[in-house]
């Protein structure tokens, strides 16, 4: 137990834990599960909250869990997250941590538990000169955009209200030891659709007798990249993917029915409806101008990622005190999506990135490549960086 904590130690109750941050990285980088799968990871992370002291409840979002931390006063209850699901891609990296079940921690989760992990040890040994609570959350399905609606949906913020919610995504494009904090949009918005177009099927041979789906969805597609290009202002950023068509079953043969899915994103919540109103548009006018009908459907999607401007500042000021003046910075948006846009949607929050590049020869000698790869890694040394970030910022908030 630390006797009396000051800004001045927390350095060094960091670097204490460095090597076992190492440890635990590769621990769940090994066993990497996919969305609502996430059993072994679930329970490995229980373990390891309460051996640390925090209470824990398990089963919120079906594979999610909280872990809570109550100082020995009463006071402002901050939040915590981090995502714990992996991807469906076989590992190429040669590491010798390597997870061999088809599943691969591609976008640096395995390093989000760690963070939150250490970060609830170092400061429940120090939670008698706290004042308040620290709510760590540890949300599933990230990467499928519904884990956080699921928890949310279990009731999460009922039961575990807070006053600021803090994260961090690692990111291996971003030199290690420069800290990207946004004071308003760090991710896209990221939407799934489905378009099905119902036509009448036919004779290849005979098409006056058929309605060619075929023909119109080709018409849609074509019409609907002029929603970004015609509709969208020209300083706000969209994109409008069609990913994949499904129709037909032989050469000769007009289909019935044809469907085709894509994705949106943008920056703004008011550039996301209004590509996805107009493609739903586009989709009913072309279709009944070709004598056929559509249907449009959201599968599922989140809005973009926007950090609260006043926590972001205060986030700027202790990340800087980490890595230096300067090194705590704005960052350019990146168009991926994350659902940690539910959390700052409903509470003041950062969602800050933590650069984890190695370095340039690195890269080239292990031929390391960006998030989502089979070869994707980051740098280790980012570890520290960002625990440190979440301790500095739980004990400003707390004392």
């Amino acid at each position: 137990m630390i006797q009396v904590m000051t800004p001045e130690s927390i350095p060094s109750l960091v670097a204490a834990r460095a090597a076992d941050m190492i440890k635990t990285r590769r621990q769940f980088h090994a066993i990497p599960e996919l969305g609502f799968e996430e059993n072994e990871t679930s329970v490995a992370i229980a373990d390891r909250l309460i051996a640390a002291g925090l209470e824990v409840e398990t089963g919120i979002g079906k594979t999610g869990l909280v872990g809570v931390l109550k100082g020995a006063k009463p006071g402002r209850t901050l939040m915590i997250r981090a995502d714990i699901d992996g991807l469906p891609i076989t590992e190429l990296t040669g590491l010798d941590f390597a997870s061999t079940n088809g599943r691969m921690h591609a976008c640096g989760h395995d390093g989000h538990i760690t963070m939150a992990i250490t970060a609830a040890e170092i400061l429940s040994d120090i939670k008698d000169q706290l004042a308040g609570t620290i709510i760590f959350v540890f949300q599933p399905a990230e990467e499928v955009v519904m884990g956080a609606l699921a928890m949310i949906d279990d009731g999460l913020f009922d039961r575990y209200p807070a006053d600021r919610v803090l994260g961090t995504h690692l990111w291996n494009q971003i030199p290690t030891g420069v800290i990207g904090v946004n004071r308003s949009t760090v991710f896209a918005s990221a939407d799934q659709f489905r378009l099905t177009v119902h036509g009448k099927g036919g004779h290849g041979a005979m098409p006056h007798m058929a309605i060619d789906p075929v023909a119109a969805i080709a018409e849609i597609i074509t019409t609907s990249q002029t929603v970004v290009s015609r509709e969208v202002p020209p300083n706000e950023m969209g994109v409008l993917t069609f990913g994949q068509i499904h129709g037909g079953s032989a050469p000769n043969v007009i289909a019935d029915n044809v469907t085709v899915e894509g994705t949106v994103r943008a920056y703004t919540s008011d550039t996301r409806v209004q590509i996805m109103q107009s493609l739903e548009r586009i989709s009913s006018t072309v279709a009944s101008a070709m004598r056929a009908s559509s249907t449009f459907e959201r599968i599922h999607g989140t809005p973009p990622v926007i950090n609260d401007p006043e926590v972001a500042s205060w986030v700027t000021r202790h990340a800087s005190l980490v890595v230096g003046e300067g090194n705590a910075r704005e960052w350019e948006p990146v168009s991926v999506g994350d659902d940690m846009a539910e959390f700052n949607d409903r509470v003041p929050g950062v969602y800050f990135l933590l650069g984890a590049a190695h370095d340039d020869a690195t890269v080239a000698s292990r031929g390391i490549e960006g998030h989502h790869n089979a070869r994707f890694d980051w740098n280790e040394d980012c570890l520290s960086l960002g625990v440190e970030v979440f301790v500095r910022s739980a004990v400003d908030f707390l004392t």
